[in-house]
């Protein structure tokens, strides 16, 4: 933090940035797609995952609550803050480390833990988010079976895809 950001802020300030990674958490657990954006203002930018962008508080609710009743239902979250970092007064990054539990399972799926970045500000009602970047975490070796699934024929994808369906259901 640079001393003219240091001396503006406030523990208090960190404490209501980093409160919105748990209010999310908790919101995502419960289903609640308002509860999950309600930390955003009524114009901030969120780029899921897979490149999706949604404008507003009200797109990233409706957004989240269609994914909480269909294809996350039931899908737990857990994680933590990485660092907060003012870049001055009333404008601060964020970035967090977030474990996805699938239903029935006990252990995060790695290929859905994520990296999300914030974008916060302060303004007279106080800090919201303004943006957020979700990235997955991707390791080189994954990243390398991807390109090399990528480069396979169609059929062969398919063949691969089977393959992995049926080790899955042998271990289980």
């Amino acid at each position: 933090m640079n001393s003219q950001a240091a001396q503006t802020t406030t523990t208090a300030d960190e404490s209501a940035i980093r409160a919105f990674h748990r209010q999310m958490i908790d919101a995502w657990n419960r289903g609640s797609g308002e509860g999950f954006a309600a930390p955003f203002s009524e114009t901030a930018d969120f780029l899921t995952f897979e490149g999706t962008h949604l404008k507003g508080r009200k797109e990233i609710a409706a957004f989240h609550q269609q994914a909480f009743d269909t294809v996350v239902k039931g899908t737990r979250l857990e994680g933590e803050v990485n660092f907060v970092r003012f870049v001055n007064s009333q404008l601060a990054l964020m970035h967090v480390f977030i474990r996805v539990i699938l239903p029935g399972e006990t252990e995060s799926s790695p290929s859905r833990d994520s990296l999300p970045l914030y974008v916060v500000t302060k303004r007279d009602e106080g800090w919201q988010i303004e943006g957020l970047l979700n990235t997955r975490k991707l390791t080189l070796e994954r990243q390398f079976f991807l390109d090399d699934f990528d480069s396979l024929s169609a059929e062969a994808q398919r063949q691969v895809t089977d393959l992995v369906s049926g080790l899955k259901h042998q271990v289980k």
